[in-house]
């Protein structure tokens, strides 16, 4: 049995959460999540619970101000009822929680085929929550060029631990501060039973991508990845 229900509130009656954990949108965030549900018509739907004569806004503090801003009068809401401030947090934490991370090649894929027949970067940069350059580096991962490595072509790893697998050996020119970042990440998961070294892997290209070609290397700053 489904006990919310989507309401129509007029934002006079809509109060922001004074307990909202998130911090607080800038100007020019707010500013695209306005471009954001203009170009939608839409600001989702808010999660509210009565307070009162009013209701309280649990999850979607920031579109309340946008809409604000936008002049709009009233807005649809999933309403919780008289449900307390301790559970309200809970389904505030719940609904803003990412829980799944982003396939970056992937969506990089999706960009260039599909988004960017549609739109332009600027018009993406003024509707998105990303960044212009991570916008730029999102779609150029999938134009990740593997001549600009050192590709020691068959040169197998002979380690005990992979004695009988073929792995093919890259070597990688860092910028300085995606270097560090590597080797915290090293330093973080000694020991572990770690899977995910891909995901710090395409992290780096993305960053290697964004230097400038002839920008100053360093011999030091160098690591190799093993590839099967």
């Amino acid at each position: 049995m489904i006990e919310n229900q989507i309401v129509v509130v007029k934002l006079t009656n809509l109060v922001a959460a004074d307990w909202n954990y998130k911090s607080d949108g800038t100007d020019e965030q707010i500013e695209t999540l306005c471009n954001s549900i203009k170009e939608d018509k839409s600001a989702g739907v808010p999660a509210v619970r009565h307070l009162g004569d009013k209701f309280e806004v649990i999850d979607g503090n920031h579109r309340l101000e946008a809409v604000r801003r936008l002049k709009w009068k009233e807005v649809p809401c999933e309403n919780f009822g008289d449900i307390s401030k301790a559970k309200a947090i809970v389904v505030a934490r719940r609904r803003n929680h990412k829980w799944f991370e982003d396939d970056a090649l992937k969506l990089s894929g999706l960009f260039k085929n599909d988004v960017l027949k549609e739109y332009t970067v600027d018009r993406l940069e003024k509707i998105l929550p990303d960044t212009r350059d991570e916008i730029d580096s999102l779609i150029k991962l999938t134009d990740f060029d593997w001549d600009q490595f050192n590709n020691k072509g068959d040169e197998t790893d002979q380690s005990p631990d992979n004695i009988g697998e073929q792995f093919r050996m890259l070597t990688i020119d860092l910028p300085e501060n995606v270097f560090e970042l590597w080797q915290q990440w090293k330093e973080v998961c000694a020991g572990q039973e770690i899977t995910s070294e891909i995901n710090v892997f395409e992290y780096a290209i993305v960053e290697a991508l964004n230097t400038p070609k002839g920008g100053p290397r360093n011999e030091e700053n160098r690591t190799t990845v093993k590839t099967k």
